[in-house]
């Protein structure tokens, strides 16, 4: 379970943090001693495995109470925002919004949210202000301090936390919590965090906040969806904005695709150039006219960004550079390039296909990674494990046996075989058992020289080093080095050394060197007449045989469920 926190101080008293409900006068100059609009830095609190927090009971109420005053922006043209604003048709609406009528004023935007919000459709099942006061009464206490986790769709989702005050960040994970509890069926939201974040600098308790997220979560609007609340949902928007941009952004896409060794990569942190990339005075002027028109204004920003950026950079500036860190860098430093104001002209001019088109597209990228049979557990997975070399994978199933493997290669050459899922590794992979009996099992030419001859230096595709190059002169000095990993075993004269590549060796058979694979399917170690250890895409159950590679039995029942799963990775010092 991730755990994530921070133990914070109560809510301070008084009226000084709440928003001035009073509009100031037409000639005030309300920019001194303040920073100008989008110039705040966002900060990001990242969700860690080991960290837990505790939740201060207490709240207080009054507009604007969870904001650090010092951090927020001040409106620079503060204006009266027409009473009959909700009442007027909705083509009028949305062009205040994109022209920023409410972004003069911060008590406008609070009395407003909430208004706009309420109108959209939703299930009729729908937890609100109420529900979130007795689940967090029932969760946090109402005098104590108690401690929880943030839910496991947040895992590896930055938590931007923008002008709130230490009180709102405490504030804003314990409405995740609740989000977590009310809604089982999320999965993965990386919007979800940044969205409760902004709109809690609005709101005038957790309650308000809480009902406010909990109702775009529900919507039911034809065609108009809000936030992802899964994988495979978030992923299917990524392709479609990659769609999207080799439609409307040409120039840009072959940029990215000159530069990036894989375009969808690039595209798959789309969502993250706006939250919580962009600053605060560009992030909220986005989520003015996202809760109007819906998901469809976060594709025509991300795609105005991304014309910005190709006007803003060289082919040439590009190369060896890492283009996701530097697209990420521009989005952070987007106010040296345009203005709010110009970005969402340039945003709102792109002839985008209609709601119920992109809606079609995003079914249609759906139902193509559901026939690949990608999950978010096994996307985790790798993900965790490439840039690690070796990995230990350790298992122990619901009947309480412990196994494993040692495994030699980045997980992440399992990308060599493109398409298709085939083997890598060394012969240093072994397999082994832990409980109810320890044992290892090696490579089986390791163990049996004999099934193996050295290829001929006429035969070798490339020369192959000598063993003591690879090795080191003895072995102590092997033992002793940091980039090695001893194993004690008995020392043979005629004991094959596992560092060699499996070229230099004429096999019985290609089933004698099946060491790993990992594809979308799931994950294999060991292989011929069988495998040592298999798991399926979900990770939750796998199967293990007799191998021609490693020679083993069964390491465990044969097919089994994981109550466990841990890898250690290990880098070189």
């Amino acid at each position: 379970m991730l755990q994530v926190g921070l133990s914070l101080p109560r809510c301070p008293g008084g009226a000084a943090g709440a928003f001035p409900m009073a509009e100031p006068a037409a000639g005030e100059d309300a920019g001194t001693g303040r920073e100008a609009p989008g110039s705040c830095p966002v900060t990001i609190v990242v969700t860690s495995e080991a960290d837990t927090w505790d939740i201060d009971t207490s709240s207080c109420l009054g507009c604007g109470q969870f904001v650090d005053w010092d951090k927020m922006p001040e409106p620079q043209q503060p204006a009266q925002i027409p009473r009959d604003v909700l009442s007027r048709p909705p083509k009028e609406l949305k062009r205040l919004a994109r022209e920023g009528c409410w972004a003069r004023s911060h008590a406008g935007r609070a009395r407003l949210y909430p208004r706009l919000i309420q109108q959209v459709s939703c299930r009729l099942v729908t937890p609100d202000a109420l529900v979130y006061r007795d689940v967090a009464a029932r969760l946090f206490g109402t005098p104590s301090v108690s401690s929880h986790p943030l839910p496991e769709f947040l895992e590896g989702c930055p938590m931007p936390t923008y002008c709130l005050s230490p009180h709102g960040v405490t504030a804003l994970k314990k409405i995740l919590i609740c989000v977590g509890a009310l809604f089982p069926d999320i999965t993965h939201s990386p919007l979800l965090p940044a969205l409760a974040a902004l709109l809690l600098h609005y709101s005038e308790d957790e309650a308000q906040c809480f009902e406010s997220v909990s109702r775009l979560i529900a919507s039911n609007a034809p065609h108009a969806g809000y936030i992802d609340q899964s994988f495979l949902a978030h992923q299917a928007s990524c392709m479609t904005f990659g769609d999207l941009a080799n439609k409307h952004c040409p120039a840009a896409h072959k940029l990215i695709a000159g530069a990036a060794e894989n375009v969808l990569e690039v595209y798959s942190e789309w969502l993250s150039w706006l939250f919580p990339g962009l600053p605060f005075g560009y992030a909220v002027r986005v989520l003015d006219v996202f809760l109007l028109e819906g998901q469809k204004v976060l594709y025509r920003i991300a795609l105005a960004l991304l014309k910005q950026f190709r006007l803003s950079v060289t082919p040439a500036g590009l190369q060896g550079s890492d283009i996701k860190a530097e697209l990420q860098a521009f989005v952070r430093n987007i106010a040296e390039h345009v203005t709010v104001d110009k970005l969402l002209e340039r945003a709102f001019g792109i002839r985008l296909f209609s709601r119920k088109e992109i809606w079609l597209l995003q079914m249609a990228n759906r139902k193509a990674l559901m026939e690949r049979g990608i999950t978010v557990v096994q996307r985790r997975f790798y993900t965790c494990c490439e840039g690690y070399e070796p990995t230990v994978l350790l298992i122990k199933t619901t009947e309480g046996e412990v196994c494993g493997a040692f495994l030699s290669s980045d997980w992440s050459e399992r990308k060599k075989s493109g398409a298709t899922s085939g083997f890598f590794g060394t012969g240093e992979c072994f397999v082994f058992t832990v409980r109810p009996e320890a044992e290892r099992y090696e490579w089986v030419l390791i163990k049996k020289p004999e099934l193996a001859k050295a290829v001929p230096r006429s035969r070798q595709r490339s020369p192959s080093p000598a063993p003591e190059s690879r090795l080191g002169s003895s072995r102590d000095s092997r033992s002793s080095s940091p980039n090695h990993l001893a194993v004690p075993s008995p020392q043979r004269r005629d004991r094959l050394s596992p560092f060699l590549a499996i070229r230099h060796f004429l096999l019985p058979s290609k089933t004698a060197s099946m060491f790993m694979s990992g594809s979308r399917d799931g994950i294999v170690i060991g292989g011929g007449g069988g495998q040592a250890l298999s798991l399926d895409a979900s990770l939750l159950w796998g199967h293990t045989e007799h191998c021609e590679t490693f020679d083993n039995p069964p390491l465990c029942q044969e097919n089994f469920q994981v109550q466990l799963l841990e890898v250690w990775g290990f880098q070189s010092a």
